[in-house]
């Protein structure tokens, strides 16, 4: 059962290498990231290998030394999650591209609330001009009330 369970997590160790390698050759630095992968790739198709054929072993001994896939792997998850960390914190990011692109999307935006409250403002200065200043036309009613009390002679003039 040993020999099934020790080159399995091996296996599992350098496949997430891989997968992590492979998730960085498509980030910003992914030029730093190929010889990673190609070595993630040859050492998951190692491990494959050693968990397929077991009765193929480079090792003499292949029982006593069946841990070191295992610890290779480890260390070399561990030197691509270190690496990721180490290019995280050296190479810094373009900032005058992406300062660039932030002013950019910025002048976009405020261009589009500028043109709706032109369009606002055309419309309100197109619905005055058609409509223009006119005189409220009062109804009957209005002129009784309004004759009432401009009226001095009335009884409710004060």
């Amino acid at each position: 059962m040993s020999e099934y369970v020790i080159p399995l997590v091996a296996l599992l160790l350098t496949f997430l290498s891989t997968l992590s390698c492979l998730r960085f050759v498509f980030s910003r630095q992914g030029f730093f990231w190929i010889i990673p992968f190609v070595l993630s790739v040859l050492l998951t198709l190692n491990n494959f290998f050693i968990l397929l054929y077991p009765q193929m072993s480079f090792f003499s001994y292949p029982k006593v030394v069946l841990a070191f896939p295992v610890f290779l792997a480890a260390f070399w998850y561990f030197m691509v999650i270190t690496f990721h960390y180490a290019l995280k914190r050296g190479v810094l990011r373009n900032r005058v591209s992406n300062d660039q692109k932030k002013n950019y999307q910025e002048a976009l935006f405020l261009e589009k609330i500028e043109r709706r409250e032109f369009i606002k403002f055309s419309k309100r200065k197109k619905e005055i001009l058609e409509n223009g200043a006119y005189e409220p036309k009062l109804y009957r009613k209005d002129e009784c009330n309004l004759t009432l009390f401009d009226n001095p002679s009335s009884k409710n003039f004060r």
